[in-house]
């Protein structure tokens, strides 16, 4: 027999959810009709990248996986379904971040470590990110490449393929223009392209003309 499940249950589900996502840097806007998966809207040239998005989650075969393509194609809003379905699903942690961000944040914590009210060193970004279950790097590749920065994306890049922790990476390069240390590692998981016409474009498109529609 099932145990019920209370409203203080209920509560204390929503709670933890709200910690998580909070926790997670994702933007939290997007948790309502946006960057979800079920509100994407797969065409011709990024039904494939969908059907991966939805396998990565689903299956688990692979703990990499990398949306390519030009700005507008949907590479975010497909990386941020993923993080949202696995916090909604119970898998675990996600941090997002966009990868120049991160790299900002790590150069702080370099000359000012996170410390406690009581003085105790905490865990900085570079630390949670390779031990969060679910990491999201988003515009891999826009940053600046600085042997520093190079250093440390490879770093978190290969402990988390070592460790077999779930990644998801966005690039508007192709793959053989990324730093060949941190490609090496991307092309041992999917590779999946977004192609089509500008993503946004035809979201504000279908609304039109579903406005017009109602009218």
């Amino acid at each position: 027999m099932e145990a019920m499940t209370t409203e203080a249950d209920i509560a204390e589900r929503n709670d933890m959810f709200d910690r998580l996502a909070k926790y997670s840097g994702m933007p939290l806007a997007t948790t309502g009709s946006t960057l979800v998966l079920m509100t994407f809207l797969p065409g011709k040239g990024t039904q494939a990248a969908y059907n991966a998005a939805l396998a990565f989650v689903a299956k688990r075969e692979h703990h990499f996986i990398t949306f390519v393509g030009e700005p507008g194609r949907g590479k975010t809003h497909l990386a941020l379904g993923i993080g949202w379905e696995w916090l909604g699903l119970g898998m675990g942690t996600v941090k997002y971040w966009q990868v120049s961000e991160l790299l900002d944040a790590m150069r702080a914590e370099y000359d000012r470590p996170p410390k406690s009210d009581y003085g105790v060193v905490l865990p900085g970004e570079f630390e949670k990110c390779k031990g969060v279950n679910l990491l999201i790097l988003d515009d891999l590749g826009v940053e600046k490449s600085t042997e520093w920065a190079v250093d440390k994306l490879d770093t978190l890049i290969n402990h988390r393929w070592l460790e077999l922790k779930p990644t998801v990476f966005t690039t508007n390069l192709a793959p053989g223009q990324l730093q060949p240390r941190i490609r090496s590692r991307i092309k041992e998981g999917v590779t999946v392209m977004l192609e089509g016409p500008d993503y946004r474009e035809v979201k504000a498109k279908m609304r039109k003309e579903g406005t017009n529609a109602e009218d």
